[in-house]
């Protein structure tokens, strides 16, 4: 079994019952392409905000999802969210399951680019 930077604790289990559920599917899909806010991703999910901190909490904790800050025009900031996942595979092969998590790597430069965007 390989767990390639996902928490300790998170087990199969753990994985596969909040990949199940529609709503967190959706908001890694959503991350994926883009940082979002809590607000942004409750609109594009078409799920309330407290249903969207509630499974990016859960996503957090078995480090799926990374809480980012993003600079506003006005001074101020906003809490964004960005998907870690990369790749989940499940394998079954000779009388062996494996399973895999790789997380989406971040390129410094991709980052910074990123972020001069912000400005």
């Amino acid at each position: 079994m390989t767990e390639d930077a996902v928490s300790e604790d998170a087990d199969l289990a753990d994985v596969v019952g909040l990949l199940d559920d529609e709503h967190v599917r959706s908001i890694l899909v959503a991350t994926s392409a883009e940082p979002l806010s809590a607000k942004e991703l409750g609109e594009r999910c078409d799920v309330s905000v407290s249903s969207i901190y509630r499974r990016v909490d859960e996503l957090r904790d078995i480090d799926l999802l990374e809480e980012r800050t993003r600079p506003r025009s006005d001074g101020h900031h906003e809490t964004v969210y960005v998907s870690a996942l990369d790749r989940f595979e499940l394998t079954i092969s000779d009388g062996d399951l494996d399973w895999t998590v790789d997380r989406a790597g971040d390129d410094v430069a991709d980052e910074l680019s990123r972020m001069w965007g912000n400005f």
